[in-house]
């Protein structure tokens, strides 16, 4: 299978770009069923112009892009664990997503010896039910795995899907080690998938105790309407707190004003997704004479079907807030001004690496009465 390398220009944080190639191995069948309004959101919120949304996309696409090129790196060195290469192509005919699990490449070496016995798991994302598995390669630090796997699912919602790679150190006493993971979170990031591509991208090592992740938000504030809009887009990286080694996140935002709880809005809930999509908007109505005084408390909770919600990370907006990316992106929206002939302002985009725990001032502050 003939294969021409050319460079990608984006991957997943601590790694570097993908290296992707294509062939001609497969027919064309018809015309691309993916169309451009699938990446127009219908719960962008913000109203029905098309060079806001539009906007919206460019900003998002540039911070991601921005973080995961590594410009936002909280991490060090020692969470590359390796290289893994894979291709991908979509069977028309019988409707699966083609895996072609090739080699993983510069294993770290545990404490056990001098070699690693490494598998990999894959997983199409947000369905962890079902998942596939290669065979163990012994005494390897360079394994060639050179294993076909394939994912019922059809074409059109491939765009919503997640690629998830994580490969173990098989051991036949104690529990399995885990090397590290790859999220692969844009199946169409380097072509159709008409025909085979092939990634090499870095295996990521497990979280610093210290990092709880991360969350991008959007913010705009219309002072013609008193209404301010938060855009939840995405989080990334999240604690895993299910036995499963997943978490169902969601999204909770509190207005809080003199020290009191107003409004409270929520989410959506992503099952078993520790790198969540949201392109959720939630609009708070807030005059303009407190908008300079009102903090935002956001929560990313891991919804619980018995037993309370577990706080996954927060972060605070506004001027009091302990971060200094809370106050740039809550000052940077509240000084935006509309562009001619607009209503509304561009939105400011801002990645926020979560805080552990809530911060005391907010954690007893009292409800408003109503």
């Amino acid at each position: 299978m003939d294969r021409n390398y050319d460079l990608s220009t984006r991957s997943s944080p601590c790694t570097s770009p993908a290296i992707a190639s294509t062939s001609d191995s497969c027919e064309l069948l018809g015309e691309d069923p993916r169309s451009a309004s699938s990446l127009r959101n219908s719960m962008f919120l913000f109203d029905n112009n098309h060079e806001v949304i539009d906007e919206m996309e460019d900003i998002d696409e540039r911070s991601v892009m921005h973080y995961e090129l590594g410009f936002y790196d909280k991490s060090d060195e020692g969470c590359i664990r390796g290289t893994l290469t894979f291709a991908l192509r979509y069977d028309f005919i019988h409707r699966v997503l083609m895996l072609h699990v090739i080699r993983a490449n510069n294993l770290p070496v545990e404490d056990k010896g001098t070699t690693v016995d490494p598998y990999v798991k894959m997983y199409l994302l947000p369905e962890r039910r079902g998942h596939c598995k290669t065979r163990i390669v012994k005494k390897n630090n360079d394994p060639e795995f050179n294993e076909m796997f394939s994912f019922d699912v059809s074409f059109n919602n491939l765009a919503n899907r997640m690629l998830q790679f994580t490969v173990y150190d098989f051991d036949r006493f104690t529990r399995h080690g885990l090397i590290g993971n790859i999220i692969m979170r844009d199946l169409f990031e380097k072509s159709d998938l008409y025909t085979w591509t092939e990634y090499t991208m870095h295996i990521v090592g497990s979280q610093n105790k210290n990092d709880y992740g991360d969350l991008l938000l959007f913010l705009t504030y219309s002072n013609q309407e008193e209404k301010l809009y938060i855009n939840v887009s995405k989080a990334y990286n999240l604690r895993p707190m299910d036995i499963t080694g997943a978490s169902d996140p969601y999204v909770k935002i509190e207005q809080t004003f003199n020290g009191k709880r107003f409004k409270s809005k929520k989410s959506s809930t992503k099952r078993a997704n520790l790198n969540p999509v949201f392109h959720e908007t939630l609009t708070f109505d807030i005059p303009a004479s407190q908008i300079a005084e009102t903090n935002m408390l956001i929560q990313v909770m891991d919804w619980d079907r018995i037993g309370k919600d577990d706080l996954l990370g927060c972060c605070i907006l506004g001027k009091d807030s302990p971060t200094a990316d809370g106050r740039t992106q809550w000052e940077n929206c509240l000084t935006a001004v509309p562009e001619e002939g607009q209503q509304k302002n561009k939105p400011v985009g801002q990645w926020h690496s979560l805080l552990s725990e809530v911060p005391e001032a907010y954690k007893n502050m009292p409800k408003a009465k109503k």
